[in-house]
């Protein structure tokens, strides 16, 4: 085991600790995740990428829950009634002025 652990501090691997490719691209993000992981294979021991792997789907599934809570959170400010008072909107009911004002009628 000692060699192994040697063999891993000759060659660190920067790339498993990297930020993450800018990339709205879903297979490309999926693929750095199974590339990653195919990289700590290789490198560590089997007990030690299976508690890599133990934590890759714990933080996966706490991102997925913090995520499904703000698209909840979302949905229930959209559907909260409107509060009290004078709304105004760029769909409000247009209503014709007529800009001819007599004013007061006087008494003669």
């Amino acid at each position: 085991m000692t060699d192994h652990v040697d063999a891993i501090a000759a060659s660190p691997r920067p790339s498993l600790t990297a930020p993450p490719p800018d990339s709205d691209d879903t297979a490309r993000q999926i693929g750095e995740v199974f590339r990653r992981l195919a990289q700590a294979a290789e490198t560590v021991p089997p007990q030690a990428h299976a508690r890599i792997v133990a934590a890759v789907l714990v933080a996966l599934g706490k991102a997925v829950l913090i995520e499904a809570e703000r698209q909840a959170d979302r949905l229930r400010q959209r559907a909260a009634p409107a509060p009290p008072g004078i709304k105004v909107s760029a769909t409000a009911r247009r209503v014709d002025f007529d800009g001819w004002d007599p004013g007061e009628p006087t008494e003669s």
